[in-house]
């Protein structure tokens, strides 16, 4: 993420070390101070940044999300057989979304926060990343009349049943290992259900 100015720089701090107190002490128990403190200013200084606890929470769930979609689409772009550029798209936007507070003991608490304060951006994030694997999947060289990946709108319909089934293994998986042999699982099976040009899968 490209960073114009010194402030840009200081609130990607904030953000960074705000996660980090999030995580440790879930949303209601996190106070002014200490997000202040973990990010090694003042918490008049922290005040001038963001108007509350809430706008900061906002905030950093869009900064998160900018992060996510950023790297979802450098990876998209990469030269490579575009299955895997299309599962490794899928790892790194839940790295860097779901990851953090995954095993964090107020991880619910906060994924509820997260989609309450900051709920408008997290749909129209979500929806660009939708965007980006739906594009990507009409790019690949797959798919005939009836496949998932003949049509913008039948893609985004794919997308979306696959990224549904991955959001419904977040609570059942172990920890983030699992979880994410959960993700390489199921989207194996998805790409393996669009026939190839020749008709096989």
């Amino acid at each position: 993420m490209a960073f114009d100015s010194v402030q840009d720089l200081k609130r990607a701090a904030v953000f960074d070390a705000a996660l980090g107190v999030f995580a440790r002490y879930g949303f209601r128990r996190t106070s002014m101070n200490d997000l202040a403190s973990a990010a090694g200013i003042s918490r008049p200084a922290l005040y001038l940044m963001f108007d509350n606890k809430e706008d900061l929470f906002c905030q950093l769930a869009i900064y998160r999300q900018t992060l996510a979609l950023e790297e979802a689409r450098k990876l998209l772009s990469k030269p490579g057989h575009p299955r895997d550029s299309f599962l490794n798209a899928i790892l790194a936007y839940e790295r860097i979304l779901f990851e953090p507070v995954s095993e964090s003991p107020h991880g619910d608490e906060l994924m509820d926060i997260h989609k309450g304060i900051a709920g408008d951006e997290v749909s129209r994030g979500h929806d660009q990343f939708v965007g980006l694997l739906s594009g990507h999947l009409l790019g690949m060289e797959y798919g005939g009349p009836e496949s998932p990946a003949s049509s913008a709108p039948e893609a985004r319909k794919f997308v979306n049943l696959l990224m549904t089934s991955i959001a419904g293994q977040k609570k059942a998986a172990s920890s983030i290992r699992d979880f994410r042999h959960r993700v390489r699982q199921l989207t194996t099976i998805f790409l393996h259900s669009i026939p190839d040009q020749n008709g096989s899968t």
